[in-house]
């Protein structure tokens, strides 16, 4: 599973290929962990990618908090 933080940051856009992994889900919370110095910023967007039970790719969107 994929994990990318999305920065943004004086009105300029840019995509960070941090990659981290889904420790636990508990309702709609997601607990994620990275490698050490490479921890999003609050707020930020993670997109967490994977496959479906059939295997079609699907994207979730997350915020930082």
């Amino acid at each position: 599973m994929r994990i990318n933080p999305t920065t943004f940051g004086s009105g300029i856009y840019t995509l960070e290929k941090n990659l981290g992994h889904v420790v636990q889900i508990i309702d709609p919370v997601l607990d994620v962990a990275f490698p050490p110095g490479k921890m999003p910023n609050i707020y930020n967007a993670l997109v967490v990618q994977g496959r479906d039970s059939v295997g079609q790719p699907i994207n979730v969107a997350c915020e930082v908090q």
